[in-house]
């Protein structure tokens, strides 16, 4: 069984082999037909074979950065098609003033004639190419060719409905139920003998790794929010998309979003994927402000460090090691802002007025320059600027035992600012990360380039008004 974020890769391919094609036969309608009357353009081993490769190419990344390959069956094809346009459009007009702009061509004209017949060329050979490829899919998933397993979690009334709309959807789904898994035991169950019963909600984990499937919908009645725990806890980092039953309270408030008519409306719990043009934007700005950062602010940095050295007995950069992505361990550093011996009983967090503080350190604090020598971690890609903050462990241990959701945060970079940053701050106790949690959740769900510009500016704000604890 093929995943259906793999399914992208088949359109890159495709848009590839439909460019390449696209820009051989351009070449000669170029020398046959547009230029045939003007001498110098003769055909080259460049032009035949290394020219299509590279345009080729370049058209794959353009729509990689334009977001058309992440999850295309989920995409509007409106939206797309109106994406592939403008992005055709643009492209071709970056490639008119690298390969048409030294054509032999005596007037404007005919340079407006040749960009217009390769930007109709291109858009139209793709787009036929993007019908003929759905087509084959949504024939595929209706006759069950292409599956994707997907696990239903519940028995009542909500459940029975979104397993009728799933099973009888005429333009085939992406979901394929194979099963359910029943939460209540005294509840009644309206999916007995219509539908393979998998097991109970405690015997999840073990469903999930012997059945291997690809989503789980959530269809309960009540007490939604202790269920969505269990299962988030049972997939426990396992590349499972999650999704919920709307109630009336997600139709009313608009949180419930349909890319096409018939989809069936769910609410994806987890992560706004950013598109990888704002993916790379993203790390751009990362490293361009980490770098800056480092240089400009370098005489500050050795200031810092003197009034650290000056401070008490000890190194000048603290390194602790912390989880970050994936739950993957690396060292974070910063200026050290407690005794040497600060943890000598064991790990413990930061409170008010906690004499394991140093005097400068406090000062540090207050103000977060303490977090300065973490742009060396955003410059080597273990943090992010904006991201939740990365713990411990020994903490994240505790945390997950109490709100299994909080695994949710560990599938982007953590930062040196977030929204629970802001919002919240600094935790000194294992109940106040979970309350922080909530916030870095919420953010999550709304992640985009422009929130983490202005959860930034707020952050400056904080510094400068030295409001850190």
């Amino acid at each position: 069984m093929i995943r259906r974020e793999f399914l992208g890769v088949g359109f890159a391919v495709l848009d590839f082999l439909l460019s390449y094609g696209v820009w051989l036969g351009f070449y000669f309608l170029r020398r046959d037909i547009l230029y045939s009357y003007q001498p110098g353009f003769p055909p080259t081993l460049w032009e035949y074979l290394w020219g299509p490769l590279i345009v080729g190419g370049y058209w794959v990344v353009l729509f990689l950065l334009g977001g058309l390959y992440k999850d295309p069956l989920r995409q509007s094809f409106l939206r797309r098609l109106w994406q592939r346009l403008w992005l055709s459009i643009l492209g071709s007009l970056a490639l008119f003033f690298v390969a048409f702009i030294d054509d032999p061509i005596p007037n404007y004209k005919l340079y407006y004639k040749t960009l217009s017949y390769y930007i109709l060329l291109q858009f139209g050979v793709l787009l036929i190419g993007d019908v003929l490829l759905y087509a084959f899919i949504r024939y595929s998933l209706r006759r069950k060719r292409l599956r994707f397993p997907t696990i239903l979690i519940g028995q009542g009334e909500k459940a029975y409905k979104i397993w009728q709309e799933l099973t009888n959807n005429p333009f085939g789904t992406v979901y394929d139920i194979i099963g359910y898994v029943t939460p209540y035991s005294d509840k009644p169950n309206l999916l007995s003998g219509k539908l393979r019963h998998l097991g109970r909600l405690e015997e999840l984990e073990s469903i999930l790794h012997r059945r291997s499937p690809h989503q789980v919908v959530i269809a309960v009645e009540e007490q939604e929010g202790d269920v969505l725990r269990q299962v988030l806890g049972a997939i426990n980092g396992l590349p499972i998309e999650v999704y919920l039953a709307p109630e009336a309270k997600d139709y009313i408030g608009g949180t419930v979003r349909l890319e096409s008519p018939q989809d069936t409306p769910l609410i994806r719990v987890g992560i706004s994927t950013l598109s990888p043009w704002e993916e790379l934007l993203k790390r751009i700005f990362d490293v361009v402000v980490s770098l800056v950062v480092l240089i400009l602010f370098s005489p500050v940095y050795a200031i810092l460090s003197i009034l650290v050295r000056l401070s008490s007995p000890g190194p000048i950069i603290f390194r602790q090691e912390r989880l970050g992505k994936n739950m993957v361990p690396f060292t974070m550093y910063k200026f050290r802002t407690m005794y040497v011996d600060a943890e000598k009983d064991g790990p413990a967090l930061s409170r008010e007025g906690d004499p394991r503080i140093t005097p400068i350190g406090r000062w540090l604090r207050k103000t977060r320059l303490d977090e300065l020598p973490q742009f060396w971690n955003v410059l080597i890609g273990d943090m992010s600027l904006v991201g939740p903050r990365p713990e411990r462990k020994y903490y994240v241990d505790q945390i997950l035992l109490r709100a299994p959701e909080y695994r949710q945060l560990f599938k982007i970079k953590p930062g040196i600012t977030s929204l629970g940053m802001v919002k919240y701050g600094y935790a000194s106790s294992v109940d106040e990360m979970i309350e922080r949690m909530q916030y870095d959740l919420i953010y999550l769900a709304n992640r985009s380039f422009l929130l983490d510009l202005k959860i930034l500016l707020y952050t400056v704000l904080r510094v400068i008004q030295a409001r850190g604890k």
